[in-house]
């Protein structure tokens, strides 16, 4: 092989470079006009009686791409659970929620999401739930079956259950949103990573979508949206982002005469609101190329490219516009039994190549500052566990570029040509991060 064939981290030239690498986050000069037209407006925030106009456009826009009928602007995506989670709260009543103190959370999944839970449950209920971490999936999704036999033993304990998407699946939320109705718990999906994605089947009541500019799908510089179809609950979530009041005359959500509830300042400017806007648009352009890459790295992992078929595994998507927060792989055990490969071996060559690639979120069970929830918790984590270690996690900037695929052809036809050489090197060659 000549050397211009070796893998980046043998010492050959990176596929991607700086002459290449997608840019993150994508902005140009509609961004720069919305957000100069904003300041110089002078209106940097809605009030109930001054209303926010790109916010109000922001909802609307969220609220139809998601299948929701409205939306409620946040700060972020953490206080969009927290908002979720106490406006079904508020619409229960007290006397539902007498004897309950827990919340079923998604095990793998950022663990910041679980402190909008307690910041939800606690502002309504004066009191923190108990988290219960749910098992992963291999699609990294909540394992309904766990939750499904958790709540026939334990469902008059339980205040709701939160699954979130992940990665680029949603998961099995329509049976989540029946077994909640079954058991009469509240379900919230956590939807911080489907930004500009759609699920298609039955919603939970509330949902929350993050604008967080790391590396979401649809960026801002920091923002959250919760949706819901349900007119009450809307009215709800705005008094309490609103500083307790509810929707006016010029809202999107229909007009309430709501009493005051306790609640802060939980706005989202005008600013964060009309840079999210703008991306959120990018975003549905985005989304057909994510799609399509995605189809044609499934096809390439299945056996119809350069890597023997069973060596990594995409999961199927679950809908017709499906999250594309990242590209996640799985590396089967037929990486090690026919190539003598590591997980830890493909993200080194990755990372070397110019590729984004990490394991993903570590699962709550095994976080330092969270895994505590688990203790005492007979619940299968090493599902969770197999997903966090076997995982190749790559940023979305590639998965919505159309030369991805192509980048990943070449780049496993190296790996390939020179798997000898790279067995090993996970183990020797520091974690990029990026």
């Amino acid at each position: 092989m000549s050397a211009a064939t070796l893998p980046a981290v043998l010492g050959g030239p990176p596929v991607v470079t700086a002459a290449n690498d997608p840019a993150w986050p994508s902005a140009g000069a509609l961004e720069t006009a919305v957000l100069g037209e904003i300041t110089d407006g002078g209106q940097w925030v809605g009030y109930d009686n001054h209303p926010a106009r790109w916010r109000a456009v922001l909802e609307q826009v969220v609220a139809d791409t998601t299948g929701y009928r409205y939306g409620v602007g946040q700060p972020n995506g953490t206080l969009g659970i927290a908002s979720g989670l106490r406006a079904q709260l508020l619409a229960r009543g007290e006397r539902w929620a007498r004897g309950r103190d827990q919340v079923l959370v998604a095990d793998l999944t950022h663990a910041s999401a679980h402190h909008g839970v307690l910041l939800g449950v606690a502002a309504q209920l004066g009191r923190a739930p108990r988290l219960v971490p749910v098992p992963a999936r291999l699609d990294a999704t909540m394992d309904e079956a766990v939750v499904a036999e958790y709540l026939a033993q334990h469902a008059d304990r339980v205040l709701a259950v939160v699954p979130a998407t992940m990665y680029g699946n949603f998961g099995a939320i329509d049976r989540i949103v029946a077994l909640g109705r079954e058991h009469d718990v509240i379900v919230h999906h956590d939807n911080a990573l489907g930004g500009a994605a759609r699920y298609d089947g039955e919603r939970a009541l509330t949902a929350s979508i993050s604008g967080q500019g790391g590396g979401k799908a649809a960026p801002s510089s920091e923002a959250g949206m919760t949706v819901t179809s349900d007119p009450h609950i809307a009215a709800l979530l705005r008094a309490d982002t609103d500083c307790g009041h509810g929707p006016g005359r010029l809202d999107p959500i229909p007009f309430a005469d709501l009493e005051t509830i306790a609640a802060g300042n939980q706005r989202l400017g005008e600013q964060s609101a009309g840079l999210w806007l703008v991306q959120w648009l990018r975003a549905l352009h985005a989304r057909l190329q994510a799609r399509e890459n995605r189809r044609l790295i499934g096809e390439l992992v299945s056996g119809g490219g350069v890597l023997p078929p069973g060596v990594l595994w995409n999961p199927p998507t679950d809908a017709e516009y499906p999250p594309f927060f990242c590209l996640y792989l799985s590396c089967l055990d037929a990486l090690e039994d026919e190539l003598g490969l590591g997980p830890k071996d493909l993200r080194v060559a990755l990372c070397a190549e110019g590729i984004w690639a990490e394991g993903g979120f570590t699962p709550t069970h095994q976080d330092p500052a969270w895994r505590h929830w688990a203790d005492g918790l007979e619940l299968p984590y090493e599902g969770s566990a197999r997903v966090f270690d076997r995982a190749l996690f790559v940023h979305t900037k590639f998965l919505r570029d159309p030369q991805f695929p192509g980048w990943l052809s070449e780049i496993f036809e190296r790996v390939m040509a020179h798997k000898d050489a790279l067995r090993g090197l996970g183990e020797k060659v520091p974690a990029t991060t990026w």
